[in-house]
């Protein structure tokens, strides 16, 4: 039995989990680099008023137009992958917020 490649047709949830953690990462990374003058030590002691967690929801954004390019282009599975990165990104959130 043939079996598709699902890596050469850009379909597999691997395709779609690698860019969504990657890109929203850098995303945040360079945007607090050139907007923020806090340093890491106050970010992680005061998680309630820290840049990151507004920065955070701004790179997420990224994951919605990857979700979005992967449906249209009838990704199934990567699509899938980008849903469980930004699933992911949305349990450190939670416990960024609550238990830090």
């Amino acid at each position: 039995m043939n079996k598709p490649n699902n890596f050469k047709n850009l379909d597999h949830l691997l395709v779609g989990l690698i860019p969504a953690l990657i890109l929203p990462a850098l995303i945040m990374a360079a945007i607090l680099k050139y907007y923020s003058s806090f340093t890491l030590e106050y970010i992680i002691e005061n998680p309630m008023f820290s840049p990151l967690v507004n920065d955070l929801k701004g790179a997420l954004l990224i994951n919605l137009g990857l979700f979005f390019l992967f449906y249209w282009l009838k990704k199934d599975k990567s699509a899938k992958g980008v849903l469980l990165a930004t699933l992911l990104y949305g349990a450190i959130y939670i416990y960024y917020m609550f238990f830090m």
